[in-house]
């Protein structure tokens, strides 16, 4: 096995599917989107990873999710939909790593509207998956 096979481009161990698990990122998703619900958004900036958080204040991060969380109100029949691993080569829209976008199909407030939530984590040192982002968009 060639060395560029074991180590990736930026010297960290390769992440292979067979090496995540995927039910679990899951889960771990599904807990955060929990956490913004209670409103505990501060706890999710918190834990999140170095690269959102140079990017964003914890008081910015905190409005922007509560603001526009207050508006949608609760999640309701949230089910999960997909599932992507991916490691982009870096340039302006992220960084390299690996990268797990998990999202969720559900129901926002008392009309009940379809939206999409989509939780990004980030695969650090240590092995650690830390949260990159959190969108709550229109399906």
């Amino acid at each position: 096995m060639a060395e560029q096979d074991v180590v990736s481009e930026i010297g960290s161990p390769r992440i292979g599917l067979e090496d995540v698990d995927v039910a679990r990122l899951g889960m771990a998703a599904l807990r955060l989107i929990r956490v913004v619900e209670n409103g505990d958004v501060g706890k999710m900036w918190d834990a999140a990873s170095a690269l959102l958080r140079r990017h964003q204040t914890r008081d910015a991060f905190i409005a922007a999710i509560t603001s526009h969380r207050r508006a949608l109100g609760w999640g309701m029949e949230r089910r999960w939909t997909a599932a992507r691993i991916d490691r982009p080569r870096g340039g302006h829209v992220q960084p390299p790593g690996t990268y797990a976008v998990l999202e969720f199909s559900c129901r926002m407030g008392a009309l009940g509207l379809p939206y999409r939530e989509r939780v990004t984590l980030r695969y650090e040192e240590g092995g650690v998956w830390r949260l990159t982002g959190y969108q709550a968009r229109p399906d």
